[in-house]
């Protein structure tokens, strides 16, 4: 029962790794269409299973199709975003996971009996072919066509993406974009995708050299190669080089290049959503509770827990432009700790209204900041050549700690009942202490302020994979 459970997690574990490369590829809407169609392949497999090992090959498939989902959708929500709309369009990629759960806790309810669960397998396809049919009506990632120096096309995206030509000017974004991912200025004529600027005299500014962002002076950029030459008394002044391709960094390159530091952040922040427990508390909600409130109440609190989270992540949408992100994923990782320690003192005690009370806010909790937050990240600190080896990374470290919380769970829960719980509450009190120290804030803010701030400065690593 635990390896089915987990197997869903395996595909999305390989789903998520490869994803990275497919979207560099690809692009980000060829890859979400893929996963559709992976998707509806799945669903069909779960709706007609005949044997065990042919509802863990349909979990796998789907699990797949999901963990390639995972990484390019999040993406691609933080690549056509403006920074003051990152938060909230980040947060809807959290806000529609919760609501699959509640609708699919929903659907359990009157089909979960022979032969009604064969249609609550085969509904996931639903979604996937609505999804089919709206990507074909949807622009690809400015960002993404900057970095393949598909210039002329980013701008007719990133102008869509904004709004009528005669409104908005979307030429200092897409400058910004250009400068930061291939390092130069160029500018769009009709006759060809885009022309090289051999040297710039304005200043550059965020992302760039900490006496240029100043405004000390000015810098000039070469092209080939790409350099910026901070301005000093003299001529020894040692160049700062910066990436000149749109090539992407694969993983051992991304741990060898400026942004590694960042990038592990951003793995560490998706392992502490899996340590918070919040995978082993929604896939045995129903055992557990039914061990405090008895077996035929406890699908309907599940569901009652599903419509909190639903609330709880919606209230998230309207905290995450006005309260910064380190103090949200702080006072979520606290929320839950101090959950755990209710749950555990409720079970032990025996007393049922507690126990319900901690289910209810550790879920509250989690969607305020813990839930949301980490998919947002690593689109707010990483530029678009880094970011889909990171993102398939940290995702990758995600699904792999949500299969083993899955698998394990029964067999902790067995050998210390609800104590369980403090393990997870103790991972969530060195989650606030790893956030305090190592995490940017990012609200309100540019990929290249961030790097700024952490004196990184865009540029090609000394090998390539």
């Amino acid at each position: 029962m635990g390896f089915a459970i987990g197997s869903y997690c395996l595909g999305a574990l390989a789903g998520c790794l490869i994803a990275g490369s497919l979207q560099n590829k690809y692009g980000r809407i060829k890859a979400l269409l893929l996963s559709s169609i992976i998707y509806i392949l799945g669903s069909i497999v779960l709706g007609l299973t005949f044997h065990q090992v042919q509802f863990i090959i349909g979990r796998v498939i789907i699990g797949f199709a999901c963990g390639l989902g995972g990484v390019v959708a999040p993406t691609y929500l933080g690549e056509i975003a403006t920074i003051q709309g990152r938060g909230i369009l980040g947060t809807f990629h959290q806000l529609f996971l919760v609501i699959g759960l509640l609708l699919s806790n929903l659907i359990g309810l009157a089909w979960s009996t022979p032969p009604g669960w064969r249609l609550v397998m085969a509904f996931n396809g639903v979604p996937a072919l609505i999804q089919c049919f709206f990507l074909t009506q949807v622009v690809e990632s400015p960002r993404y066509l900057v970095s393949q120096k598909r210039i002329k096309e980013a701008q007719r995206s990133l102008q869509i993406l904004r709004g009528p030509e005669k409104s908005v000017s979307v030429q200092e974004e897409l400058d910004d974009m250009i400068l930061l991912l291939l390092g130069k200025r160029v500018s769009v004529d009709e006759n060809k995708d885009y022309i090289d600027t051999l040297s710039v005299t304005s200043p550059i500014t965020e992302g760039i050299p900490p006496a240029v962002q100043r405004g000390d002076s000015t810098a000039t950029l070469q092209s080939d190669p790409t350099t910026v030459i901070p301005p000093g008394p003299s001529h020894n002044t040692k160049k700062q080089t910066f990436r000149n391709s749109q090539e992407s960094y694969g993983f051992l390159t991304l741990l060898r290049s400026e942004c590694r530091g960042l990038a592990l952040i951003g793995v560490m922040i998706h392992f502490f959503q899996q340590a918070t427990g919040i995978s082993g508390l929604v896939y045995y909600s129903t055992s557990f509770l039914g061990d405090t409130f008895g077996p035929g109440n406890s699908k309907y609190i599940t569901v009652g827990v599903s419509i909190c989270n639903l609330l709880a992540t919606i209230c998230a949408i309207f905290l995450i432009n006005r309260v910064d992100r380190k103090i949200l994923l702080m006072a979520s990782l606290s929320g839950i700790a101090a959950s755990a320690m209710l749950l555990v003192i409720g079970a032990y005690a025996g007393i049922g209204n507690l126990v319900a009370v901690a289910v209810f806010l550790y879920v509250i909790t989690f969607a305020i900041g813990m839930g949301p937050i980490p998919w947002l990240l690593l689109s707010e600190f990483l530029p678009t050549y880094a970011l889909s080896s990171a993102s398939s990374a940290a995702t990758g470290v995600n699904w792999t700690f949500n299969f083993l919380i899955g698998l394990l769970f029964p067999s902790l829960a067995k050998a210390m009942g609800n104590s369980t719980f403090i393990l997870f509450g103790g991972f969530c009190l060195l989650g606030v202490v790893f956030v305090w120290i190592f995490v940017p804030e990012t609200r309100g803010r540019s990929i290249e302020q961030v790097m700024a701030e952490k004196g990184i400065l865009p540029r090609s690593p000394t090998t390539s994979s």
